[in-house]
Formats: structure tokens, sequence, C-alpha cells
């Protein structure tokens, strides 16, 4: 009689524990729609869905323009390649997400860059390495998206019934899965764990499965959040803003040949590419109109006579000299000449960006003004492709780029009056999972 008592109430405890982690995993959801459903929306903004349901939905929308450090990526990891620099960018996002529902509100990126085009030009043509690795630390803070839509509207009311639908449907599905996980529990024998505990097994197992299933749903449910506004469209617009702050640190100095003139002594000298930079961005998202960013931005960064192309540019083949008493050959090979110096940079920016909301196709232009010993206006025209994979999601961007450089002929006698325009091209390759 004791064994059969035990037994029961093992029985009622487990299946106890089972209804009542069910209906907390329900609930929850349940209390996440409400919060969407009772927000007030007499003022016409406000919330259409859960804040990591906007989280996926603002992923989708931004990531189509990944051009540089400036652009938000709300990915684990990217990918940024600029060949007009020959740089490429590799960056992983530290944020950890919150179990609560809210928005990302800030994250730690973490990033290596690395000049990869210039060593193999070098290697092909034997001329010096421009080498260039570093590490960039970022951290952005991101501000609360606002929906906008007709106050007290349909768009409200449509959307508050398809989540409600929603909530009824995963809930359903809830169910079922758990009943057959726990049909499937139950057959579990003792002899098919020999030396271990049944009830302490079926116990962990219980715990694993429904921390599992309560992430797996309440993710569920926002990404379908997320498809519903995509797909329906119930809404005028979404804004958001966020600002970055970084800095980049070179890990090996930038190295240059340099001589007064063809017939002078060659010097090394060195440069670490130091940088601070920081940046703001508004965004805007219409179903109608499309997507604009536009971002203001700033930054200081250790610049040189090379790089700014201030010193001429000379494959010196051998000119020969007397050193006194025999006759030498000097300056062979690729050389800088002029002279060499460094200095800081400061840099004010600002830049545009328009995709409209049925193309991948857009168009971008960028402007920066530098100050100090290098004070020359360069511009940027682009145009921003984004390649989708095959549930619609941003695979990965291109950019064609229009470079116009100098533009306020600020450089006198150097090599830049005659290359000031040049051809670029940007690729940001988003991968991994959504920072959520």
């Amino acid at each position: 009689m004791k064994a059969v008592i035990c037994c029961l109430f093992l029985c009622c405890v487990a299946v106890g524990a089972k209804a009542q982690t069910i209906a907390q995993i329900i609930d929850e959801i349940k209390a996440i729609n409400s919060k969407v459903t009772n927000w007030p929306n007499s003022s016409g903004q406000g919330m259409l869905i859960s804040n990591k349901a906007m989280n996926i939905f603002l992923s989708n929308k931004v990531s189509p323009y990944l051009s540089g450090n400036e652009d938000l990526s709300l990915y684990k990891n990217y990918v940024n390649i600029n060949a007009a620099e020959g740089m490429i960018s590799i960056n992983h996002n530290f944020h950890q997400p919150v179990d609560s529902d809210d928005w990302v509100r800030s994250f730690v990126v973490v990033g290596a860059r690395v000049n990869i085009a210039n060593a193999y030009a070098a290697k092909l043509t034997n001329r010096y390495f421009d080498n260039q690795l570093g590490f960039t630390i970022q951290k952005t803070w991101v501000g609360k998206p606002t929906t906008h839509y007709a106050a007290n509207g349909e768009s409200k009311k449509q959307m508050d019934a398809a989540r409600a639908l929603m909530v009824n449907t995963l809930a359903q599905s809830i169910n079922k899965k758990a009943e057959e996980f726990e049909q499937s529990l139950n057959a579990l024998k003792q002899d098919e764990i020999p030396g271990q505990n049944l009830n302490e097994v079926k116990n962990k197992l219980r715990k694993t499965f429904y921390a599992t299933f309560r992430a797996d749903y309440l993710q569920k449910f926002s990404e379908q959040q997320s498809e519903l506004m995509v797909n329906s469209a119930n809404y005028d617009l979404v804004t958001d803003n966020w600002t970055t702050f970084g800095v980049y640190i070179p890990v090996i100095p930038q190295r240059f040949m340099v001589s007064d003139n063809v017939n002078t002594e060659v010097n090394k000298h060195y440069n670490y590419p130091f940088e601070l930079f920081i940046s703001h961005t508004r965004f805007w998202e219409s179903p109608k109109l499309g997507r604009f960013f536009l971002t203001f931005a700033g930054k200081g960064f250790v610049n040189n006579s090379v790089q700014s192309g201030s010193l001429f540019n000379a494959d010196v083949t051998g000119a020969q000299g007397a050193d006194g008493t025999n006759t030498v050959t000097i300056n062979r090979g690729d050389r800088y000449i002029g002279q060499y110096k460094n200095f800081i940079t400061p840099v004010a920016a600002g830049k545009l960006v328009y995709i409209p909301s049925t193309s991948h196709v857009g168009v971008s232009f960028r402007i920066e003004k530098n100050w100090g010993t290098y004070k020359a206006l360069n511009s940027i025209i682009g145009i921003p492709i984004v390649l989708i994979d095959k549930k619609g999601v941003p695979a990965i961007n291109f950019e064609a780029q229009l470079l116009l450089q100098d533009m306020n002929n600020s450089l006198k006698d150097t090599r830049l009056p005659y290359n000031k325009t040049a051809i670029g091209l940007t690729v940001g390759i988003p991968f991994s999972k959504i920072v959520y």
C-alpha cells in the first residue's frame, strides 16, 4: 500500500509539474501579447509587435545596407570588404540576450581589420608590402524603435486579431508536443538506463526539455510577429536611431621607404594609424516609400604624407651616384619622393542612403571633409545592391562606388591631381544568428 501511495504521489507531482510548466510558457506568451494589445494607441505610435519581434524586424530591414563600420548589423558575425582600400574586416557581436521581452539596447563589437589586396599586388610586382593589421573595438547604443500608424485605426485592430490567433495556435502546438514528450518520457524503462535512478533521469530530461521548449516557442512567437508585420505592412512608419563609438588599434606599423629625391639616401619611416571614430544614424522604414539612412560621423586618425597623397610615387630603376670612392647604385625599386611626416587628421562626414521599398537596389551619397595638414574634400556615390536568401532575408550586400578625391584641390604638385577619380566596391556579409 505504501508503494502504491508513493507511486501515485510521484505521478501527481510529475503531472502537476508538467501542467505548471506548460501553463507558464503559454501564460508568458499571452502576457507579452497582452502588453502589445493594451499599449495606448491614441497618439498613433507605439507597439504593433513585441520588442523582441521588433529586433528581428529591424535586423531584416537594416541589414540591406552594410558598407562600413558606421553601418549597423544585428547579426552575431559579419564581414566587410572594401576593394578600393584593399581591406577586410571580420567582426563579432558580443551581445547576450536578456530573458525578458526587450529591444536590443546596446552591444560591443570586436573585429580584426587587415590589408589583403596590397599583399598580393606587392608579391606579384616585387614591391614592398603595405602591411596593415589591427583590431577594432566599438560600442553601439540603440534607441527605442517607434512604430507609427493611424490612431485607433484598422491597422492596430488587424494586428491585435492576428496576434491573438497566433497565440492560440502556438498554445495548441505547445500542448500537443508536450503531451508527446511526456508519453515518450513515461515509456522510458529502468533497464534502458542501467546504473541510474529512473526518476532522477526523468526529472533532468524534463527540466532540459521545457527550458529549451520555452526558448524555442518564445522565439517562434517573435519571428511570426515580425513576419506578420512585414507581410501585412499594417504600419505607416518605423523609426530608430543608434550611436557607435569605436577605436582602431594597429598591431603592426606601416612602413614606407622615402627619400628627398632620387639621388639622396633612402630612409625607413613608420606609422601606427591609430583611429577614434563616432557616428550617429537615423533610420526610417516606410512600406510605401522605402528605407532611409542618415548618418553623421566624425573621426580622428594618425595620417601620413604617403597616404594623404602628398608624396610622389617613383619607381627608381638604378640611379647612380658617387660615395666618394666608388660609383654606387641607390634607390633601387619602389620609393616615395619628398618630405615624410606623420600627423593627426580630424574628419567630419555625412551619408544618406535610400533603398526603395520594392527594390533590392538603392543609391547612396557620402561626403567627408578632412582638416589639418590634409584638407581634402572627398565624396562617394554608391549603388547598394542586396541579395536575399530563399526566406527573403538579406544574405549579402554589394555597393558599387564612384570615389571622388580631393574635390577642393587642396593638394598641389602631387600625384592626386592626375588620379582623383576611382571605382570602388564594398561587400557586406552578415551571417550566424540574429542578435535577439
